[in-house]
């Protein structure tokens, strides 16, 4: 992999300011391709109203130096972790450089060679600079450059439906590709005011209503890009197309998905789209909590107010789950004490909670809300989880085994059976 960064040369190109005969020789240095290539993605554009400004913008050395900074943090960070996605290292070029307001992120070929082209002058106008940003950005190129070297990242697209399909299809694989480099499942660079939750929160309402404009015929330009919203809210296209891809993983492989057809994608969508999705609502407050406490219609709830306190503290955090508006199931993780036999604070998550509804279960929910809790685990940083389990309940040994618990300690018995406590390395 090799790394280019032109931002020294930027700044000593264009010092006295942009002309485009400055640029081209600039461009060529780089490659002899480059200029054609931003040229005739360009020349739509009214150059003096919607390039010239961007680019004037973006000549500053400090926006410039702060860019090419937490770019090289970025590096770093994805050199420590190719492997995760790549059985080696890949043959491709990372190029920060100024274009022609070509794209924040481009991924394309080059004198042959793969190529992921960062315009420096669209990600100081889109204010992505900081390294999170900067990480999504580069991090979900090289998604897409994975895609292409491992299956089928162009699909025809002539029509409507193929287009939205191929579009989130794409997207879909490069997020995945994302998160795995990352680390973290829910990283969206777009999480800001709300936006993952509410995601979480409509899924359902999101993936209906793009199936819809798929079987009408309509354009789904609202779920992509920043200068467009579906319902308020950008982008929402990359979390519905991340959600698609991880259903269809649970039957495929990511090597396998990044090889299918128009026809599977399409059959697997409309799948996907009529599934209803378990909707699960942010750790419930002690207020939230005590309003659903009575859903089970269980007795007595002799450790309520102990929970509650818990909940207050920041050292229980309950979830709740939902179908279509109904209460369904229930999972909590206790972060420290509670476990006294296997707890080491800041490593060791405990499941103390882990319920669905009698008339929903054998639905594959378990695995979901068994899925969510150990993502969220992860997400604060857990490197192992426990649960306990009535030995005599084999369907819940056998889903939690599936996912890689093993028993560790015997926990004795109550007046409900006996107990075992498995762990998971998260």
């Amino acid at each position: 992999m090799k790394i280019i960064n032109t931002c020294d040369k930027i700044k000593s190109v264009f010092a006295d300011g942009f002309t485009i005969d400055l640029w081209r020789k600039y461009a060529e240095e780089i490659s002899k391709e480059l200029p054609s290539k931003c040229e005739n993605d360009a020349k739509n554009y009214d150059f003096n109203r919607d390039v010239l400004p961007v680019l004037e913008n973006a000549l500053n050395n400090e926006k410039i130096d702060y860019v090419s900074k937490n770019f090289q943090s970025v590096i770093d960070i994805l050199n420590d972790n190719l492997s995760k996605l790549f059985d080696k290292e890949p043959d491709i070029n990372i190029v920060l450089y100024l274009g022609l307001c070509n794209g924040a992120g481009w991924a394309t070929t080059l004198d042959g060679k793969n190529t992921v082209l960062l315009g420096i002058e669209k990600i100081i106008e889109l204010n992505w600079g900081d390294e999170t940003n900067m990480r999504a950005l580069i991090f979900h190129e090289i998604g897409h450059l994975w895609h292409k070297l491992n299956g089928n990242l162009h699909i025809p697209e002539y029509t409507k439906r193929r287009k939205g399909i191929a579009q989130l299809y794409c997207e879909g694989v490069a997020m995945v590709c994302e998160h795995i480099l990352c680390g973290d499942n829910d990283f969206y660079h777009q999480d800001k005011d709300g936006w993952l939750g509410w995601c979480y929160k409509n899924e359902n309402q999101i993936k209906r209503e793009y199936l819809r404009r798929l079987d009408n015929k309509e354009s789904v330009q609202d779920f992509f890009g920043d200068w467009c919203s579906y319902n308020g809210y950008s982008d929402v296209g990359y979390f519905l197309g991340c959600r698609f891809v991880r259903y269809i993983m649970k039957s495929y492989s990511l090597k396998e998905i990044a090889n299918m057809r128009y026809g599977r994608l399409n059959k697997e969508y409309k799948k996907f789209a009529e599934k209803d999705e378990i909707i699960i609502i942010e750790p419930l407050s002690p207020e939230d909590y005590h309003k659903c406490s009575n859903i089970w219609d269980m007795s007595g709830q002799p450790d309520s107010y102990k929970w509650l306190e818990e909940i207050k503290n920041g050292n229980r955090h309950v979830y709740i789950y939902k179908i279509n508006g109904e209460f369904i199931g229930e999972g909590a993780l206790v972060l420290s004490t509670i476990d006294p036999d296997y707890t080491i604070p800041g490593k060791r998550v405990y499941v103390s909670r882990m319920i669905v509804k009698k008339e929903y279960r054998n639905r594959g929910i378990g695995s979901e809300i068994l899925e969510f809790l150990i993502r969220k685990a992860e997400s604060m940083g857990f490197s192992e989880m426990t649960i306990g389990v009535d030995k005599n309940n084999l369907n819940a040994l056998h889903l939690y085994k599936k996912y890689g618990f093993t028993e560790v300690l015997f926990n004795g018995a109550d007046e409900n059976g006996e107990y075992l406590k498995l762990m998971k390395r998260i």
